[in-house]
């Protein structure tokens, strides 16, 4: 070469860990002091700060004496205003609009967006929480537009859905100041939207309580739709009438005793697809995440072993069938599983046992308030001092007080029972979350598809951080279709669920060639049209979850000639 060409090199960290931590104490202006910092996190304010790659993560939120930030943490200046009400049911469900448009949150009579001259009442006519959440999913799903404009330009399904429209020029837009772009954004009717934004992936209820502000970093991380109930309904748990007479999980001695101390909520319905509870009772049909799991996320460093430890535990001879979920566990690719059976354990083996680095261990026997029941006894999690087995299933009646234990002592996320269970019931649904986990859907959203299968599914909830999974799916997003005949030909949805790896704001390719955009990720992407031959071709691309008649099959154990 006769000259020379200049080349630059650029690095970042995805930054998945919290770059500091602010003190706060129980006075409302100090909460809303932290929560405009949470934005500091952005690695951008353009339109792409909807990918989340480019999106830190938070700094945390500790209670304390007095106000300190550590870390060298600083806002963003986007001069943008969340006006509300100095109360907790005000300011947390601001979080994630505040994180995501860098905002400061600052006390007033009426909430508001306010950028310089411009103002958006969060108040409307669906009440200031509804809103709130519309308003994020609205400047966050125009904003994934608008980046189509930007550093990579995809063909985006949804874009082509909606540009005819929206009086919008997207690629005037991208390199708009954020005062304007926030302007125009909110000046389309969100009902315009609606029916092209994705399917959101998670609403978190937080009782407004000071010791709840800790969780607020990690609701903002996830993107979440806050609501604060404030007097959640209770609800008594009583055998399913789908247990009644038939053989459960719990001891004789136990089988309608009712569990000492437990409240249980029931959590009103969210229109997202998974759902999360951060406050005191145990929420029926949902995830009851503390802070400390979550906490642990951000925390984990790599393990010593590269291959995924599972245990299945058996301490009952009359349950044995579910033993075979053995089987289920490790069909992946490029992913080494060392996966165990044992029977019978005694008090101190199983005490042993969740003292061990073990990364998913599913229980099969019997569990009351009073412990787990091992071959010489009851062996109480209350009386553990630490546990180091990271997720679980307690696949049995009442497990919820001793899977609580189990988070409170160490592990991150469990799958666990409110009340008696059959035992076919529960064989069926561990059979089906085997499946799952082993193509490595969250807990929380693999529970969701497998209690679809029984009555009784509803007694089970997950604990501590339901996002979690064994390890990263085979193509960054896990899939569930749902298939129909039509005619000589056959209709499919395909659904997407968000991961640590993809969470939202992710785009993907579907490998069809009918395909002919990506997709934003979470939800329902589009209805496809494919002949048999077809279809079978794609179901041999990855093993996925396929519902046909009310009936889960798995794409890589049927054919459409199974599908009659």
């Amino acid at each position: 070469m006769d000259s020379e060409t200049p080349v630059t090199l650029g690095a970042r960290s995805l930054h998945k860990q919290p770059a500091g931590t602010i003190t706060v104490p129980d006075d409302i202006d100090a909460t809303m002091g932290a929560v405009s910092l949470l934005g500091s996190a952005l690695k951008t304010t353009s339109p792409e700060r909807s990918f989340p790659s480019l999106r830190g993560h938070p700094p945390t939120i500790e209670r304390a004496d007095e106000f300190s930030v550590s870390g060298g943490i600083t806002p963003p200046d986007t001069g943008v205003e969340l006006v509300v009400p100095p109360t907790r049911e005000y300011v947390y469900p601001a979080t994630s609009l505040a994180y995501y448009l860098g905002a400061e949150v600052v006390s007033g009579t009426n909430p508001r967006l306010v950028v310089d001259e411009f103002e958006h009442s969060l108040d409307g006519k669906a009440g200031y929480e509804v809103t709130v959440g519309r308003t994020l999913q609205q400047v966050f799903f125009l904003d994934c537009l608008t980046r189509t404009e930007g550093l990579y330009r995809p063909r985006l399904h949804e874009r082509q859905q909606v540009e005819s429209r929206v009086d919008l020029d997207f690629a005037a837009l991208y390199d708009t100041p954020l005062v304007e772009r926030l302007r125009d954004y909110l000046a389309v009717p969100f009902e315009t939207l609606e029916p092209h934004i994705p399917e959101w992936p998670l609403t978190t209820d937080v009782i407004p309580t000071p010791q709840n502000v800790e969780m607020l970093p990690f609701v903002a991380d996830d993107l979440s739709l806050v609501r604060c109930p404030t007097t959640p309904t209770k609800k008594p748990t009583r055998p399913s009438p789908a247990t009644i007479g038939e053989f459960c999980r719990s001891s004789a001695t136990e089988s309608s005793a009712p569990t000492p101390g437990r409240q249980v909520v029931e959590p009103k319905p969210a229109e997202t697809i998974e759902h999360a509870w951060v406050g005191d009772g145990c929420p029926l049909g949902s995830n009851k995440v503390t802070v400390e799991s979550r906490r642990r996320r951000i925390e984990r460093t790599a393990p010593e072993q590269s291959n995924i430890q599972i245990r299945v535990v058996c301490n009952d001879e009359n349950m044995k069938a579910e033993g075979t979920v053995k089987e289920l566990y490790g069909f992946r690719e490029l992913v080494e599983y060392d996966v165990d059976i044992e029977y019978d354990l005694t008090t101190n083996e199983l005490r042993d046992l969740l003292a061990r680095p073990i990364d998913f261990l599913h229980y099969i026997g019997h569990v009351d308030h009073e412990g787990i029941q091992c071959s010489d006894g009851i062996l109480d999690t209350r009386d553990i001092d630490d546990v180091a087995v990271r997720t679980f299933l307690l696949n049995a009646c009442r497990s919820y007080e001793q899977g609580s234990e189990l988070i409170a002592k160490g592990s991150h996320a469990g799958v666990v029972t409110l009340s008696d269970v059959s035992n076919h019931a529960a064989t069926k649904v561990g059979r089906t979350l085997a499946r799952l986990l082993n193509v490595e859907f969250p807990l929380r959203v693999a529970l969701s598809i497998a209690r679809k299968q029984m009555l009784s599914g509803h007694q089970y909830v997950t604990v501590g951080d339901g996002g979690t999974a064994l390890c990263q799916p085979q193509s960054g997003m896990c899939y569930h279709a749902h298939v129909t005949r039509n005619e000589e030909s056959y209709l499919f949805d395909l659904r997407s669920y968000t991961t640590q790896l993809c969470a939202i704001g992710a785009h993907t390719a579907i490998n069809l060639d009918a395909a002919e955009y990506k997709y934003l990720s979470s939800g329902t992407f589009d209805t496809f049209e494919r002949t048999a031959d077809e279809l079978d071709g794609f179901f041999e691309l990855e093993s996925m979850p396929i519902e046909y008649d009310d009936t889960l099959y798995w794409s890589d154990d049927i054919a459409t000639s199974d599908l009659a």
